[in-house]
């Protein structure tokens, strides 16, 4: 929209990699304790329930520590015949116990973690509608799509499941390491040797893979890259006949992906066999110990042999699975510093204190000595100072990059002046309030937007409560009821995709019959007619009279047949007014508007 170089940065490609246990393609987190602390401070009316997944957290785990322990008890008794009945439903109770405590878990997490989510989603959406126009250009539309599903999902994931997995593996680990310590220190401290190769292990396996899956990453977002490129663009690789280079560009790409995507996976896929052959390994080693010592009675109840396998068995499992979701947990830190990236931006200025509300304007514009820069030191308009009288109907023209479009950015406010000051009605802009001031507004900009809903309510967004009768009114004011009608549903067809099904011209045709229908006192036609055929414009320019008359109307034109009625012609060329009056006037200087008059008349003959 705007005429100027827009610095976009390149988009954040964070997506999550699990290919295999046991390796995660890992972002980590800039400040995770900072982070942290903003998310709980967000599970504000959600932490009585998290108190409770807690407790029920505590609770399974102290289920599946006792389990072993009980079935130790259990061979016990059967080898002294005595409890038997007893020690086996104490064993099913627990395991019943713990199917409950966990059933309970994931029934509550999930309400709780969705509502905590719902939170976030909320506060992020909200925030985002409240952010400058300057923000989103600055930004991919893709990134910011990104940050609002993609880590909120990371978050949401987290939270839902592996906060629950991480703390009930917590206490699992504690809990068991304290019943080996109880059982036998001496096969304790064996037992953590094989521990200790584990982690080894998988931190020597995760460092190397993780290195792997940031270059399956990178090569995934040059694939996917391609993709969007190619589809968007099929027309143009058609015309200049480029299927060829195309299909080799992607091939070498696809392959680059396939051999990376091999090495990380078969690197990641090391990781579980080596941990099940250090499992036996450890467990046969134990067991060996626990039969010398037994014959040579250092142990005497086999009660204790079987617990203290058991515990043995489940004491390494939760290692690796602790590692792989701190990862994650690590990666949706990240994203919730995305999100509160986004959530800390500057919001547009409030309106000043005692603003006035725009009241039946009149319609008087006046820009009093405007500049302005998108970025510092570069100056888009320089020193501009002209008046618009109410009811006036002003051109504004000039070549590409001249200024015309950011002179309706600074009208609407979607960008404040730099120096200098543009007035309403004999006000600063700046004192009215924002809603009031761009109510007083009807803009049609130069990029149609419309959205999935029916051409009806698309027509009347400005006016919601607007009635059928008045919504045919303006379609057949800017001669869009022809063409409407034509449609499946008529005016009850539901756009999708922006309107793609249909052509430009006819999006263009329902967004000035939007801008006549919210019937505001001024009227910005920001290159209106710029994308419909010739007998369209002559339609939409007799439309422009009818809707222009009593009211101030500012209209950005390329076409200068489309303006030559205005009442005031300004014409723009390095962000400086160049020439300003009517077309006969600028006609007669033989400036820089005749010029640009008669060479479009002659390359329309």
């Amino acid at each position: 929209m705007a005429e100027h170089n827009r610095a976009v940065p390149p988009a954040n490609l964070n997506g999550i990699s699990r290919p295999g246990r046991g390796a995660v393609a890992v972002v980590k987190p800039k400040n995770m304790r900072g982070t942290l602390g903003r998310l709980w401070r967000m599970t504000k009316g959600q932490r009585n329930g998290l108190g409770f997944i807690l407790l029920l957290s505590a609770l399974a785990s102290f289920a599946s520590i006792l389990s072993p322990y009980v079935t130790g008890k259990a061979v016990t008794a059967i080898s002294g015949g005595d409890g038997v009945v007893w020690v086996l439903a104490c064993l099913a109770g627990l395991y019943f116990t713990d199917w409950l405590v966990k059933f309970l878990q994931a029934f509550f997490m999930a309400s709780i973690g969705q509502r905590v989510i719902h939170h976030i989603r909320r506060t992020l959406f909200d925030h985002i509608r409240t952010l400058p126009l300057t923000f989103f250009d600055r930004r991919q539309h893709g990134e910011l799509m990104s940050r609002l599903t993609n880590d909120v999902d990371n978050i949401s994931t987290t939270i839902s499941n592996s906060l629950t997995l991480l703390l009930t593996y917590g206490f699992t680990v504690a809990g068991i390491f304290g019943m080996m310590l109880y059982l036998s220190p001496l096969l304790t401290l064996v037992s953590l040797s094989g521990v200790g190769m584990i982690f080894l292990l998988t931190k020597t396996v995760t460092k190397y893979t993780r290195k792997l899956f940031s270059a399956q990453q990178k090569s995934l977002g040059e694939l996917n890259g391609q993709v969007e490129e190619s589809v968007s663009g099929m027309a143009v690789v058609k015309v200049f006949c480029r299927e060829g280079e195309l299909e080799r560009s992607f091939g070498e790409k696809n392959e680059r992906l396939c051999e990376v995507s091999i090495r990380a996976l078969i690197c990641s896929g090391y990781l579980m066999p080596l941990m099940n052959v250090i499992n036996n390994l450890l467990y046969v080693a134990i067991s060996v110990l626990c039969g010398v010592l037994f014959v040579g009675g250092r142990i005497t109840d086999i009660g204790l042999v079987t617990s203290f396998l058991l515990y043995v068995r489940q004491f390494t499992r939760p290692f690796v699975e602790i590692a792989n979701i701190y990862n994650n947990f690590q990666t949706a830190v990240a994203g919730a510093e995305r999100v509160f990236e986004i959530i800390d931006e500057e919001p547009e200025p409030p309106d000043r204190e005692g603003a006035f509300s725009v009241v039946h304007p009149r319609g008087n514009i006046e820009l009093r000595h405007v500049e302005f820069s998108y970025v510092p030191g570069q100056p888009v308009l320089r020193d501009i100072s002209v008046k618009i009288p109410a009811g006036t109907q002003a051109a504004i023209v000039g070549a590409t990059g001249s200024g015309k479009t950011t002179m309706i950015n600074l009208l609407t406010r979607f960008y404040d002046v730099s120096a200098g000051s543009i007035l309403l009605d004999g006000r600063d802009l700046r004192d009215y309030r924002m809603e009031d001031l761009r109510a007083a507004f009807g803009v049609v900009l130069q990029d149609t937007a419309l959205f999935a809903a029916s051409v009806l309510d698309n027509i009347r967004y400005g006016h919601p409560e607007a009635l059928r009768e008045q919504v045919y009114s303006a379609a057949k004011t800017v001669g869009a009821d022809g063409f409407i009608e034509r449609l499946p549903d008529g005016y009850d067809t539901v756009l999708t995709h922006g309107g793609m099904e249909l052509s430009q011209g006819e999006r263009q045709l329902l967004t000035i019959a939007r801008a006549v229908l919210a019937n505001a006192p001024i009227l910005i036609l920001d290159e209106a007619t710029s994308s419909v055929d010739t007998v369209t414009e002559q339609k939409i320019r007799r439309a422009m009279l009818k809707i222009c008359e009593k009211r101030t109307s500012v209209i950005i034109a390329h076409r200068l047949s489309t303006i030559r009625d205005s009442d005031m012609i300004i014409l723009l060329e390095n962000g400086k007014i160049a020439e300003q009056g009517t077309h006969e006037e600028l006609m007669a200087l033989s400036g820089l508007y005749a010029r640009m008059y008669r060479t479009q008349t002659e390359l329309a003959d």
